[in-house]
């Protein structure tokens, strides 16, 4: 068994491969239709945001897991988004894996994909691709898809570590008939304000060029998870204790629109940090 030091973004790209294989057949068994957006363009990831990146599969996986019967699996990890490594990264795909198998099984599917060979001049970018990737198609599949009440927790997290940091400021106005488009747009806003703050301290974040085309909550779920992901890591890096989970379940109902007052907030709270 390969140590956890000792795991590339090769291995976990081709882990990733595979499991993306896995959750196509998932869905096909299912009837469901592909998403056949472009792949997102990103450059400089890091596996810090690899590893937020497969929580969020996680997440979704599990929800997938629990809509078909499937067995419940358990899986914690306490890993410093600071010192996240390869191997951290290939520890939750793994854990992935293990819910695909048992809902593989829940759907009495056989075949399960082949690991890929290496390439080994894969990089974290092209992994935190394929779990975005992979994400997309298991949104697919769900009977209850993300949505914005599952987005704005994510946010919420994110604006409480941002006040903790000094980043106060009063609640944007509400605005009417905002769509998760309105969200990723501002979520991206906040993303390139916390990299300017973590650039201070030598740290680089994921550069990601375009909006996807058709925003879904899905899309703003995953970019709210490493807008977190890269508050956090601030904390830690001021000597700041990160608070709860994002991964839980919201019981509220939210629009679109609160999400972006909500992310407009969290804007002006990341402006104010010093």
């Amino acid at each position: 068994m390969t140590k956890i030091e000792e795991v590339r973004p090769a291995d976990c790209y081709a882990h990733a491969q595979r499991l993306l294989a896995d959750v196509q057949a998932i869905r096909i068994e299912m009837g469901r239709s592909e998403d056949t957006r472009p792949a997102l363009e990103l450059t400089d990831a890091k596996p810090r945001e690899c590893l937020m990146a497969a929580h969020a599969v996680l997440h979704k996986i599990s929800r997938l897991g629990d809509e078909v019967g499937a067995p419940p699996t358990s899986f914690s990890q306490a890993t410093p988004l600071r010192e996240a490594r390869p191997g951290e990264v290939l520890e939750v795909i793994q854990a992935v894996q293990q819910r695909v198998e048992g809902i593989r099984g829940q759907l009495k599917m056989s075949e399960a994909a082949a690991l890929p060979a290496i390439e080994a001049a894969r990089k974290p970018a092209d992994v935190l691709v394929t779990l975005i990737q992979i994400g997309r198609q298991i949104s697919r599949s769900l009977e209850r898809p993300f949505t914005p009440s599952d987005v704005y927790e994510t946010v919420a997290l994110a604006s409480s570590h941002a006040t903790r940091l000094g980043g106060h400021a009063s609640p944007a106005p509400f605005e009417r008939k905002r769509t998760p488009r309105h969200c990723y747009e501002r979520l991206m806003a906040c993303h390139a304000l916390i990299a300017k703050k973590l650039a201070k301290h030598g740290e680089t974040s994921v550069a990601m060029r375009v909006v996807p085309a058709e925003v879904v909550p899905g899309d703003v779920y995953d970019i709210a998870t490493l807008v977190l992901g890269e508050v956090v890591l601030l904390h830690e890096l001021t000597g700041h204790q990160p608070v709860l989970s994002p991964f839980g379940v919201s019981a509220a109902h939210w629009l679109p629109g609160h999400v972006d007052q909500l992310a407009r907030t969290l804007e002006a709270q990341l402006a104010a940090v010093a």
